[in-house]
Formats: C-alpha cells, structure tokens, sequence
C-alpha cells in the first residue's frame, strides 16, 4: 500500500503541502481534501521547513493517512507504509 497523507485542502495548510511536495510527495486533489503520496516506503517531514504553529502542525493528521505513525512530535512528523 502507498504511503499516504490527506490534507483538507485550505489555505493554512498550504506551508505543509508544499513542504511535502519538497519531499517528493506527488499532489492529488480529492473532493475536499489533497491526497499526497509518497514513492518513499518512509517519509520524515519536519515542522520548522513548513513555518506553520504547532496547533496547525497537530491538526495536520486530520485528514487521516494511508500509513502508520512512527513519531508525531511538535517538530517532525514520521510516517511508513504499512507492514
């Protein structure tokens, strides 16, 4: 399965999904929300590379993933596809 992230697709979240995209996510607009997919069975995104606040960095998972957590800190965001 790809590693997936849905971001609701507004403009306060638009730091994030260019910092994604940064990170070689591919963009995907689905109804409402943007579906970034990674060709990476790995992927580390880092808060500081986005200039979002952390209340908005923690709403970022909002959206749900295709994946699993490693770590969800305040500064980086960790995912991997599912085992």
């Amino acid at each position: 399965m790809t590693l997936a992230l849905y971001i609701l697709d507004v403009p306060e979240f638009e730091p994030l999904v260019r910092t994604a995209q940064g990170a070689g996510m591919d963009l995907r607009r689905i109804g409402d929300y943007l579906e970034l997919t990674s060709p990476e069975r790995e992927l580390v995104l880092r808060r500081n590379a986005t200039g979002i606040r952390t209340a908005l960095w923690h709403a970022a998972l909002t959206g749900g993933l295709n994946g699993r957590i490693i770590s969800f800190t305040s500064e980086t965001l960790h995912l991997a596809e599912e085992e």
